[in-house]
């Protein structure tokens, strides 16, 4: 039997670069459920107060009171930008439709529960009845949405200023204590593996805290900058002056089955900024909320590569050429590494007749064999990682571009041909075999001499192909791309610098 241990052979460090690839995806997964920090944890950082007693918290008054509430009547505002329906009922938000994408942030478990944002809470469970169950006068006042209730105990007036893109939230009463404003449950959407539930900045810290591990409420005091509910894609929250913010985990049943969510109260000084909406990076730059992206463990990389395809979309306005443009710089710059691959590629083509004579001389002594190949190695000057050097450096730019591409929801509206969303996978699976059809084709144009290892390698591009089945049709337009230009780079090396020298 032939030994297979035959020294570092390039396409085998390709097959590890491929573990890899499956490795740092599996550890993606396995980190955001098992090593993100608890939020008990973070409120020991950021919290070091004692926990507030059950009676100084408010109550979210859940139960039949609630139930029999009620919405009344609403009033619907559309502006450019989205729908609002405000109702007369406690003065509070049931409808707001982000136009753009056609999401509506007032998720059914809200109109379930009759929980919904801008409920306003004190502490004091019949003051908090009154002001989220009464009636309240509410009528638009030009570009202002005024909420007025005027009861023999507390008088509150809510006024929501329309800006383009948020809201301006001012309250007005003669209650004297604290009071807190909800932002409302978490929009519902699919995470794939991305934070939902609270989101807190916080002395200059984002907070994304899980809603497993919230007991019942979780308390945050200090210099908060902005609070509230994400999603993968959208936030409904406040950012202004908010010295505490509790997060509650809120249950509920479904199917027979007890499920969890959760809502922020902020507490209110003064008048703030209600946003709810996507995390579209040009309003929520503007709005001092870009935290709200989640640039995850890879954030040094993933977070400029996001700005410079944002700055090439601004000026092109396609996303598809933000990708294009991106993969072609990615070349450019690794040229040299690629340049290299080739010739060394060659020069064990040009040796393969040598290789093979060691093979059969040694094959019974597989380390005068692998001695002899290294010795072959360093006559033609052939470094066995050179081949894949360009891989291995791709690794970090390939996963920082897939999580630019999940939390990107700018891609949710640039479409490819028969794909309706960069953003999803490839409905029909067309694009991924495309892909597949490049990496093999790459293979012929550099094989091995070793018609083994050229059999791993089309075995190789069947797997990626299967792999890259499910993942965001942008991120396999990119590697789609990076194939097509590594194919021309190695037939301009090949034909044409190698052939000049």
């Amino acid at each position: 039997m032939t030994p297979t241990n035959q020294g570092p052979d390039p396409k085998r460090i390709f097959l590890a670069m491929v573990f890899i690839a499956f490795f740092i995806l599996a550890f993606e997964i396995y980190s955001y459920y098992f090593l993100r920090p608890t939020s008990q944890t973070q409120q020991q950082q950021q919290t070091p107060q004692e926990t507030e007693t059950l009676e100084n918290v408010p109550s979210l008054l859940l139960g039949t009171t609630r139930e029999k509430a009620g919405s009344g009547r609403t009033l619907k505002v559309e502006t450019p930008s989205y729908v609002i329906e405000v109702s007369s009922v406690g003065g509070r938000i049931v409808k707001v439709v982000d136009k753009t994408f056609g999401f509506d942030l007032i998720t059914d478990l809200e109109r379930k529960l009759n929980l919904y944002p801008l409920e306003v809470f004190t502490g004091n469970p019949e003051i908090d009845t009154i002001l989220n169950f009464s009636p309240y006068e509410v009528k638009k006042e030009n570009d202002k949405i005024v909420m007025k209730l005027s009861h023999p105990r507390i008088i509150l007036e809510k006024t929501l200023l329309l800006k383009e893109t948020h809201f301006e939230l001012e309250i007005k009463t003669n209650y004297e204590g604290p009071i807190f404003i909800s932002s409302g449950i978490r929009p519902f959407e699919d995470s794939f593996y991305t934070h939902e539930g609270p989101i807190i900045k916080i002395d200059g810290e984002v907070l994304r805290i899980d809603e497993e591990d919230i007991q019942k409420w979780e308390i945050f005091r200090g210099n908060i900058e902005f609070a509230g509910e994400e999603s993968r894609y959208f936030f409904k929250g406040f950012k202004g002056k908010i010295k505490e913010a509790i997060a509650y985990k809120v249950s509920y049943e479904e199917e027979d089955e007890t499920k969890f969510a959760s809502l922020v109260l902020v507490s209110y000084e003064s008048p703030m900024t209600l946003y709810a909406g996507a995390k579209y990076y040009s309003r929520i730059k503007d709005l001092g909320l870009s935290d709200l992206l989640d640039y995850g463990m890879l954030a040094i990389i993933v977070k400029p590569l996001f700005v410079f395809m944002y700055w090439v979309h601004s000026i092109s306005g396609s996303w598809i050429a933000s990708i294009v443009i991106l993969t072609l710089i990615i070349r450019i710059i690794f040229f040299p590494l690629n340049y290299k691959s080739t010739v060394a590629m060659m020069k064990l083509q040009e040796v393969a007749p040598k290789i093979e004579k060691i093979r059969n001389k040694y094959k019974n002594d597989p380390v005068k064999m692998q001695e002899e190949m290294m010795k072959l190695y360093s006559e033609v000057g052939f470094n066995p990682m050179s081949g894949c050097l360009p891989i291995l450096v791709q690794i970090p730019i390939f996963f920082a571009l897939y999580k630019v591409l999940i939390i990107t929801v700018d891609l949710k509206l640039s479409k490819l041909l028969w794909i309706p969303s960069l953003a999803d996978k490839d409905p029909f699976y067309i694009l991924p075999v495309i892909m597949g059809a490049t990496m093999i084709l790459q293979q012929k144009i550099t094989p091995s001499p070793d018609k083994r290892q050229n059999m791993i390698m089309y075995i190789s591009a069947v797997a990626f192909t299967f792999l890259f089945a499910n993942f965001p049709s942008g991120l396999v337009l990119y590697w789609t791309v990076n194939n097509v230009l590594n194919i021309f780079q190695s037939y301009l090396i090949k034909k044409v610098l190698l052939k000049e020298s």
